[in-house]
C-alpha cells in the first residue's frame, strides 16, 4: 500500500531545503518535487532569511496542502552564507527528526530534477545496504555554455544528497563549515565508519546557477573559496595538486579553476585556517587521497566501485 507521499514500504523519505534569496530559481525546484513518481513523506523548506520573495513563493506552495511545510528563521549576525545554510539544514531535520522515514535527501533551493531522480535513487540505495550517502549531478551554465559538474564519483553533491538514515544518524549529521564543504566532511565520516558514498552520472539535474556563487561571489571566487575548503578538510597537499592540475583541463573556465582552486588551498596554509575535521577523519581521508593517487598511477589497486545491476 502506498503512504501519503507516494513512497513504498522501506523508501520512505523526507526532504529538506534551505532557502536564501532563490525567488527566482525555487518555483522550478518545487514543480520538480510535485512531479517526482516517488514523492516525499514531507518536505520541509526552510527560508534562510531571505529578503526576496523566497518566502511569498514557498508560502504559495504551501498553503496547497501536501507534503510542503514552510519555515522560516533568522540570520545570525557574522554568519557565512555556508554556515548558516546548515543551520538551516539543522532546523529543518528538528521538524522531521521524530516521523517515520528511511532515507534523508537534502535539495538545494535551484536544483530542477527529472521527474524518476528518487525513484532510481531509492532503488539504488536499496540494491546496495552498505551504500550510505547516493547522489546524481548536475549540469550548470559556466561561461554562456552548459557544462556537467566535475564530480568525483565517490562526492555526493550536497545539493542533491540522500543519506540513509541509519547512516546520517551514526555520523551525526552535518557540521557547519565556514567556507562550505560541509558535505565532503559528511562522505569522510561515512566512509569511516565503514559506508559507502556514491554519485551517478545518469541521475541528472539541472542547476539553475553556478555551485558557489549563491552569496555573490564570482566564478574565480568561487573556486578560490573550494580551493580553502579543501585545505579546511585536510587535503593531502600531493593530492590537491594532481586535482588541481587535472581541473585545469577538465573543468570550465579551463585553467582558472585549477589555478584558482590551488591559490585558496595555499591560502589556507598562509593564514593557519582553522580546521573543522577531527583527527580520525583527517588521518583517513589522507591515507585515502594517497591510494587513490598510487592508483591513478597504476601503482596500487583501484578503490571500491558499486557492482549494481545495469549500471
Amino acid at each position: 500500500m502506498m503512504d501519503p507521499g507516494g513512497s513504498v514500504p522501506g523508501q520512505i523519505y523526507v526532504l529538506i531545503t534551505p532557502a536564501y534569496n532563490e525567488g527566482r530559481f525555487i518555483a522550478r525546484t518545487i514543480d520538480s518535487v510535485l512531479a517526482q513518481t516517488r514523492q516525499p513523506l514531507r518536505w520541509v523548506i526552510v527560508d534562510d532569511g531571505s529578503t526576496d520573495d523566497t518566502w511569498d513563493v514557498v508560502g504559495r506552495y504551501a498553503a496547497r496542502g501536501g507534503f510542503i511545510e514552510g519555515c522560516q528563521r533568522q540570520r545570525e549576525a557574522g554568519a557565512t552564507y555556508y554556515g548558516s545554510n546548515v543551520q538551516a539544514i539543522l532546523q529543518g531535520y528538528a521538524r522531521v527528526k521524530d516521523l517515520e522515514f528511511d532515507y534523508l535527501g537534502i535539495l538545494d533551493a535551484d536544483m530542477v530534477l527529472g521527474p524518476r531522480y528518487y525513484e532510481e535513487i531509492l532503488r539504488r540505495f536499496e540494491a546496495n545496504h552498505e551504500l550510505g550517502i547516493a547522489a546524481g549531478t548536475y549540469v550548470e551554465e559556466v561561461a554562456g555554455r552548459w557544462q556537467e559538474a566535475f564530480i568525483d564519483r565517490r562526492s555526493t553533491p550536497k545539493a542533491l544528497q540522500v543519506f540513509r538514515r541509519a547512516c546520517y544518524g551514526q555520523i551525526g549529521g552535518y557540521v557547519p563549515c565556514p567556507h562550505g564543504g560541509e558535505d565532503t566532511y559528511t562522505e569522510i565520516l561515512a566512509r569511516l565508519h565503514g559506508w559507502q558514498t556514491w554519485s551517478f552520472p545518469d541521475l541528472r539535474a539541472v542547476h539553475q546557477k553556478p555551485v558557489g556563487t549563491g552569496d555573490g561571489r564570482s566564478i574565480w571566487r568561487a573556486k578560490f573559496r573550494q580551493g580553502l575548503t579543501d585545505y579546511c578538510l585536510a587535503t593531502h597537499p600531493l593530492f590537491m595538486m594532481a586535482k588541481c592540475a587535472r581541473r585545469c583541463f577538465k573543468e570550465r573556465p579551463y585553467g582558472v579553476a585549477g589555478l584558482a582552486r590551488l591559490a585558496g588551498f595555499a591560502y589556507g596554509y598562509l593564514v593557519h585556517e582553522q580546521r573543522q575535521i577531527v583527527a580520525d577523519a583527517r588521518r583517513y581521508v589522507r591515507k585515502e587521497q594517497m591510494k587513490r593517487l598510487r592508483a591513478s598511477l597504476g601503482l596500487g589497486p583501484r578503490l571500491w566501485q558499486p557492482v549494481l545491476s545495469g549500471h
